[in-house]
């Protein structure tokens, strides 16, 4: 009987998009930068750091602009 050598090529591609997917991952998160932020109080900073929203309630959540935004 003879083997079927499909398998091991078969097996390399889910390794092949996993890598892909990881890949596009870390470029898109290395390729943000912070815009401003959305504070507790429902009201918007432009101030990227430690200070944004500190009459406001703190920061909510930060907001970003990545490669394809621009």
């Amino acid at each position: 009987m003879s083997k079927n050598n499909n398998s091991s090529s078969s097996s390399k591609l889910p390794v092949f998009v996993v890598g892909i997917i990881i890949a596009f991952t870390l470029f898109t998160c290395e390729s943000r930068h912070r815009v401003g932020a959305k504070c507790w109080d429902g009201t918007n900073s432009y101030a990227t750091g430690s200070g944004a929203c500190s009459h406001h309630g703190g920061v909510r959540y930060w907001k970003h602009e990545y490669w394809w935004d621009k």
